[in-house]
């Protein structure tokens, strides 16, 4: 029965998730104030649509099913564009010089790891669970 439910909740996560499934609607602020209340951590993809790294990782790293499921259990997870207002304040608070930037926050809203560049699915799944 365990298996039947895991292997359900594997389909359905998969089929709901996507790089705009992973980055949920949530606004920023929304993303803080529920990581503090489920003690959750976080972490915030500063993209841009000019960027080629960020659009592969999109396509790839963030459609990956074991990145989403992994995410989906233990993470919450917002992407900024790097003009958007909020990331434009994360991108000087944390001297963000490159894109992709990927912060990894706990749910107190301190900083606890970074990623700079283009990564694979294999590697930042290592990533999020280095930072959980």
């Amino acid at each position: 029965m365990k298996n039947l439910i895991l292997v359900f909740s594997f389909i359905v996560l998969g089929s709901h998730l996507s790089a705009q499934g992973l980055f949920n609607d949530m606004s920023y602020d929304q993303v803080l104030k529920t990581a503090k209340a489920e003690k959750k951590p976080y972490y915030v993809d500063i993209t841009a649509t000019w960027c080629l790294p960020c659009k592969m990782m999109d396509e790839t790293v963030f459609q990956d099913k074991l990145v989403l499921q992994y995410t989906a259990e233990n993470y919450l997870a917002v992407q900024l564009d790097v003009e958007d207002f909020n990331a434009m304040i994360l991108k000087s608070e944390y001297q963000v010089k490159s894109l992709p930037t990927i912060l990894f926050f706990n749910h107190k809203g301190e900083l606890v790891g970074r990623s700079e560049g283009l990564l694979t699915g294999t590697n930042f799944l290592k990533i999020l669970k280095q930072y959980i």
